[in-house]
């Protein structure tokens, strides 16, 4: 069992990974041809259609990949669970489609064509049946799918993105990308069911728990997506587009962190159908101690180099992104424990009540801090904000269980990690001031950084829970 959950973390790992395997191949190249304005108008349009992707979507993906883990054993009932959420998300996905065309594409001033081409994005999302496979715990599908459609984008968005008047092509190849990512799985999905006839009142029964799974989503994705539409408000495209350049970087890191969580999130909600919390305990608290172990150095090492990454990898124009950068870096820990007892916890066992407590609290705090600082610091008001939010979240969370696992212990079992990671990350930070802003000095330095955090860990510190996974890693 082991061996599959570490099978099933390392295919997640490699299909989130290579999700933005497009984003880290060519965002240098695409900075440089479109430029920061077309950047920031592309990752505005995006923002505004992700809404309608929610919308269409509900809460369908986490509750019905959280349905078929608890009956991945019975083929008739995860058949039928599959057609009757598949068939609430065609019809919920066709009247957002038609909502999009005819409140932002007929009303669009000047940007009609592009908003356009990102309908695309909403049909697609009716065809993605990823959530599936990862409820039966099959990772290795979307693995698959995802390095065949990536090849292919990432050869697209150099064959056409040519200067900057190409922001058009650039958007086909983003929403081609998705389309035939989601059209992908499909024929794989036949070993796992089969036709079942869809009941009305199966399908009806679906709704209320779908919407109460759509609430922390919408809250979710909204402050997701709120920091461009608000910076766009209160501000410029130029920020926009800073801004999202910084995210991305960090959430290329976060996805090493968090890829653990959708894989947790089946076999905890496996082990609650039957019953067994000792199971999940031992899971929420290794879990700990693993992010632990990645987080804080991927913050701190972040932070020390931010402004060593920048120049060489987005070009003139970008500087800004580096502040962001460095402000954003902590949401990589808050995010990371979040989802531990958020993603891997609390959904899975039920939890949905304390869940979109702690994410609409967030939201609350996200609106309120960007609505102060985004009109004063730009998108560096916005990376702060999104802090001071992603803290909120893990703290109300953490109050929420705090009878059923002890906080201080949960905390203080990376405190090791922490010291380590301080102080890899200041020694990197002197190095780096003192360097030139190369792609060889970057490698150099988070290679130094990298031995500098375990020989801390392993030979001062003597961190118990590293030194086992070693030996343990070693041993077979």
């Amino acid at each position: 069992m082991r061996n599959k959950l570490l099978k099933n973390y390392i295919y997640n790992l490699s299909y989130q990974l290579l999700l933005l395997i497009v984003p880290i191949v060519t965002i240098p190249y695409v900075s440089r041809t479109l430029k920061a304005e077309n950047i920031g108008l592309y990752n505005f349009f995006y923002s505004v259609v992700s809404y309608f992707v929610l919308f269409g979507c509900l809460g369908l993906n986490l509750y019905g990949q959280r349905e078929v883990a608890f009956y991945k054993d019975d083929k008739f009932k995860r058949s039928q669970i599959f057609w009757e959420l598949f068939s609430i998300r065609v019809v919920t996905i066709i009247i957002s489609t038609i909502c999009y065309w005819f409140i932002i594409v007929q009303n669009s001033t000047g940007y009609s064509t592009q908003y356009a081409i990102f309908t695309i994005e909403i049909l697609a999302a009716s065809l993605d049946i990823s959530w599936f496979f990862q409820g039966v715990e099959d990772f290795k599908q979307q693995t698959i799918r995802s390095l065949i459609v990536k090849i292919f984008g990432t050869i697209a968005i150099f064959i056409f993105v040519k200067d900057v008047g190409d922001l058009n092509k650039y958007i086909w190849c983003h929403v081609g990308m998705t389309l035939f990512s989601n059209i992908l799985l499909w024929p794989q999905l036949r070993k796992y069911v089969f036709f079942v006839k869809i009941r009305l009142f199966g399908v009806l029964k679906y709704f209320g728990p779908v919407m109460v799974m759509f609430i922390p989503q919408v809250a979710i994705s909204v402050y997701a997506q709120l920091d461009k539409t608000m910076i766009r408000l209160f501000s410029d495209y130029l920020e926009v587009s800073y801004y999202s350049q910084a995210e991305k970087i960090v959430k290329i890191i976060l996805t090493v962190v968090t890829s653990l969580g959708l894989v947790m999130l089946s076999r905890v909600a496996t082990s609650f159908s039957k019953g067994n919390t000792d199971a999940i305990h031992e899971y929420i608290t290794k879990s700990f101690k693993f992010i632990s172990l990645i987080a804080y150095p991927c913050t701190f090492g972040l932070m020390a180099v931010s402004y060593d990454i920048v120049p060489w990898f987005f070009g003139e124009g970008f500087e800004k992104v580096a502040p962001c950068m460095v402000f954003l870096g902590p949401i990589i820990i808050f995010i990371g424990m979040s989802n531990i007892i958020g993603t891997q916890y609390l959904l899975p066992t039920n939890r949905m009540k304390e869940y979109t407590l702690s994410v609409v609290g967030g939201l609350m705090i996200n609106v309120t801090l960007n609505s102060i600082l985004i009109t004063k610091f730009g998108c560096v008001g916005a990376a702060v904000a999104t802090v001071f939010a992603e803290a909120g979240v893990i703290i109300i969370q953490l109050f929420f269980v705090r009878k059923e696992f002890s906080v201080k212990e949960l905390i203080l079992s990376g405190y090791k990690n922490f010291i380590s990671a301080a102080v890899m990350g200041i020694i990197v930070f002197l190095i780096a001031s003192n360097l030139a802003n190369t792609l060889p000095n970057t490698v150099l330095e988070v290679a130094i950084g990298g031995i500098i955090y375990f020989v801390i860990l392993v030979f001062v510190l003597r961190d118990k829970f590293l030194i086992n996974t070693l030996k343990s890693f070693l041993g077979k």
